[in-house]
């Protein structure tokens, strides 16, 4: 905040010696009052307008699969990136001129499978249950807030192998229940609701015969439009 006072001072100190080279006088007790409150508003929109262009929220998705004894899952890890990376030392240039990462205040996530090659339908859309370290009973929630942090603190499995039906398992929503996925490449499309704003991504993943063939396809993430109906 300090240095973006002092940019606004020697932006102010310029504008008065640029006036006195134009008029050839300098602003008299009056008018450094006018200065002074135009300085202040001045300020006062800019931080303003600082906030608005930086400080919107970034999500960051990032896929992983979990490996834990004979337990596998695929996972969708996200985060609203914060402003520098403290990690590194010091502050970024943003967050020295007092701007901050806006929270994200409502975050959803909604899925839909299709089967790669015929473009089958196998699970229609539905809502995912979102995970976080802040969740201690570990039941999850349709809907969270995401605050600007630096790890991955939030997630969202979207299918786990049960070893008993040697199946992969879709954990079901609030009106739907769980779904088994057969042996077969999928597409799985997520559709993520940030502030009221959907975002729609794709990926691709791999059910096979045994819990390792549970996997991701590379190259991973791509960016979709909607489909039309």
């Amino acid at each position: 905040m300090w240095l973006l006072l002092a940019i606004i001072l020697i932006i102010l100190g310029l504008s008065v010696f640029a006036l006195r080279g134009f008029f050839g006088v300098f602003p008299d007790n009056w008018e450094w009052v006018g200065i002074v409150l135009a300085g202040v508003g001045i300020l006062m929109g800019t931080t303003n307008m600082l906030q608005m262009a930086i400080g919107r929220p970034k999500l960051l998705l990032e896929f992983d699969r979990i490996v834990k004894d004979r337990e596998r899952n695929l996972a969708l890890f996200l985060k609203n990136q914060q402003l520098g990376n403290p990690l590194e030392g010091g502050k970024s240039i943003w967050r020295k001129l007092g701007g901050k990462r806006d929270t994200i205040e409502s975050l959803t996530v909604s899925l839909r499978i299709l089967e790669v090659g015929t473009g089958k339908i196998l699970i229609p859309v539905m809502q995912a249950r979102i995970f976080s370290d802040a969740d201690p009973d570990e039941c999850g929630t349709w809907r969270t807030t995401l605050p600007p942090t630096l790890s991955f603190e939030t997630s969202v499995i979207i299918t786990m192998w049960d070893e008993n039906k040697k199946k992969a398992i879709v954990l079901g929503d609030k009106t739907k229940p769980s779904e088994e996925l057969p042996k077969g490449i999928y597409e799985l499309v997520l559709i993520i609701a940030v502030d009221g704003e959907p975002q729609y991504y794709s990926i691709q993943f791999i059910v096979g015969d045994t819990a390792d063939d549970l996997t991701w396809v590379k190259p991973t993430l791509r960016k979709i439009k909607p489909r039309k109906k």
